[in-house]
């Protein structure tokens, strides 16, 4: 996650000669990003993906301005990529070295798995990470279900899956149910590939929940870590006029950044503005039609998907 520069020189020093790492022509780096500062020096095609905060792995103010400009170098050769699987992370990369990142989103497709409900089964209720919160939206949906006088199967996903699942049983619910606990995540691509109707708090909504409970708690490292604060430890190179990403107290922020999460950018994503609208949605909602408007998309996006792959395969020298 974060080799000294002693590492870093000494990798190189073992590999450069190496019979087989002589034969590669491009290091891909996702998870950390910052991984690809290691393969500088081998002068190879570099694709560096974010798939969450791109300075993971460099947390200290001297290690972030390094990467930083070791990101701008690296975009700065047009044969390698810079990209973010989600735009959250894309923009997020921009606010802080000015370098225009892609968005290449995780296809996912792997599943073996389609939207099939079965008549008696709950919609589920995805983990909710801010335990304080898991409690207070339970109530309040239990509040909605009793005045509107409306009765839907609803339950956390780990109440009836105590341990594993298959994607196939996933897809045989009518829909989850999301308190979002980061922007991007791998399941959400998972049951969005498999045609699952996904309901989520509107931005305003999700906005307000965060500002007072904080729910998105893996938004930014420091409220990882418990200790939220009101700007990042380097400043940004855009227009000042654009908030902190990582300022987790003021409401414009918050909302300013949240509105480039993965489930506000993609279509056919059912927004509710209270837990009344949600009960409602519940029981109104064409789940059949949805589905199918997912799956014309998803079909759409693997091939832009796999353009987009083999426009990036062509540059590798």
């Amino acid at each position: 996650m974060n080799p000294s520069l002693e590492d870093q020189k000494r990798f190189y020093e073992v590999y450069k000669n190496d019979f087989e790492m002589n034969h590669v022509n491009a290091f891909i780096c996702f998870h950390p990003a910052s991984m690809c500062e290691v393969f500088m020096p081998f002068n190879r095609t570099l694709i560096v993906i974010a798939s969450t905060r791109y300075e993971l792995g460099r947390f200290s103010k001297e290690k972030w301005r390094n990467w930083n400009k070791n990101l701008q170098v690296i975009a700065s050769n047009s044969r390698n990529v810079i990209a973010g699987n989600n735009l959250y992370d894309a923009e997020y990369i921009r606010y802080f070295t000015g370098v225009k990142a892609i968005v290449l989103p995780s296809l996912c497709a792997y599943t073996n798995a389609s939207y099939k409900q079965v008549i008696g089964k709950p919609f589920i209720i995805a983990p909710i990470h801010e335990k304080n919160f898991h409690s207070k939206f339970m109530s309040m949906l239990t509040d909605s279900f009793k005045h509107l006088k409306i009765a839907v199967a609803v339950a956390h996903l780990r109440d009836v899956y105590k341990s594993h699942y298959k994607y196939s049983q996933l897809a045989e619910h009518p829909g989850i149910i999301y308190v979002p606990y980061q922007v991007s995540a791998m399941s959400l691509f998972e049951q969005y590939r498999m045609n699952i109707p996904l309901f989520f708090p509107s931005l305003d909504l999700l906005t307000e929940w965060h500002h007072t409970y904080g729910v998105v708690n893996e938004r930014t490292w420091d409220s990882v870590s418990g200790k939220k604060k009101k700007a990042s430890i380097v400043s940004g190179v855009l227009d000042p006029n654009i908030p902190d990403p990582n300022n987790e107290f003021d409401l414009h922020a918050i909302r300013y950044w949240l509105k480039f999460s993965d489930f506000y950018q993609w279509p056919h994503i059912i927004y509710f503005n209270s837990t009344d609208e949600l009960v409602i949605k519940l029981t109104t909602t064409n789940l059949t039609q949805v589905s199918l408007n997912m799956k014309v998309y998803n079909a759409n996006l693997k091939q832009y998907l796999f353009e987009q792959w083999r426009q990036i395969l062509q540059r590798i020298k």
